[in-house]
């Protein structure tokens, strides 16, 4: 007994015919056939023939545009799948747990395009629009700067998803992206992902990926600051020392007060410290005391030259 759930193109069908109906129109099988890609407006026709015969759909004899959903074809396309057909199968990509699981759930939405090495997928502040999974190639977001250069902000790809984030307030995308290579994606836009995550598992899983990214910024974030941090803490430690062979030195106020007259987060200067001890460079005695072990590194750091640091 041949399956009554509609294939991989026939549900991006339905879904089409279902927007299209939401937008008061009712698509030509040619207009259906140029949305699609497909060549031949045959190919529409057999789809809609397999889907009338399914339930899916409706159609007038000899009435132009007379195509509409059935009350069952509505509700499949707005069906969140739990098994993808075999139709649909997705590109063997190497996945994250967080994004397989997004690229499994949206799998029903989510349309297939191809781009060549250059092509602009959005410029920053165009409305979010889409969320975008990278099937192949490469990608990056990148900022306009002031002065007219540019700065990139992130690479991604095989794997990767983006585009989400702007879609949970009504800015736009925080940064251009742009394909390095010849690249191929598979996206579904905001509306749709708007529909998607009313299931709760939908959202739960859209909600623990951005958590995830989230946390890597953060973490990002903290490299660079320690980063930045090193000169401005081995400057301040080198007016602290004591001459002498042993060259000890004692911070004047606690950690916090510390930290916060130079301008950084305790837990900054906390692991700033804990990064000069760890390459030798200082010798922790107890409270607040120190023995610098290597003068010339710390002299050498105050002036910003990191380039040997690990």
């Amino acid at each position: 007994m041949k399956s009554r759930a509609p294939t991989g193109p026939q549900l991006r069908l339905l879904r089409h015919l279902r927007r299209a109906e939401e937008d008061g129109r009712t698509p030509s099988y040619r207009e259906l056939a140029g949305a699609f890609g497909w060549t031949a407006v045959a190919t529409v026709r057999e789809h809609v023939v397999a889907l009338r015969t399914k339930g899916l759909v409706t159609l007038a004899p000899h009435q132009a545009r007379s195509l509409r959903l059935t009350e069952a074809g509505r509700a499949a396309s707005l069906a969140i799948a739990t098994r993808r057909p075999a139709s649909m199968a997705l590109p063997h990509v190497s996945l994250s747990t967080a994004a397989q699981q997004v690229m499994e759930l949206l799998a029903p939405w989510l349309l297939p395009r191809s781009y060549a090495k250059g092509a602009i997928l959005w410029h920053e502040g165009d409305p979010a629009d889409r969320l975008v999974v990278v099937d192949a190639g490469r990608l990056r977001a990148f900022r306009q700067l002031a002065d007219g250069r540019t700065a990139t902000v992130l690479q991604f790809g095989e794997g990767e998803v983006l585009g989400f984030a702007p879609f949970f307030d009504a800015g736009g995308y925080p940064a251009t992206v742009e394909t390095l290579e010849a690249v191929k994606i598979r996206y579904v836009g905001r509306q749709d992902l708007i529909r998607a995550m009313r299931e709760p598992q939908v959202a739960m899983t859209l909600l623990g990926f951005l958590a995830g990214r989230l946390r890597k910024a953060f973490d990002t974030i903290e490299q660079i600051s320690s980063h930045r941090a090193i000169p401005r803490v081995a400057a301040a430690l080198q007016a602290l020392v004591t001459v002498g062979d042993f060259r000890l030195l004692k911070l004047p106020q606690s950690s916090k007060a510390f930290a916060e007259a130079l301008g950084l987060a305790p837990a900054t200067l906390s692991r700033t410290l804990a990064q000069l001890v760890r390459l030798g460079i200082l010798h922790r005695l107890g409270a607040r005391r120190y023995q610098v072990l290597l003068p010339e590194e710390l002299t050498r750091l105050s002036g910003g030259e990191q380039k040997t640091l690990r």
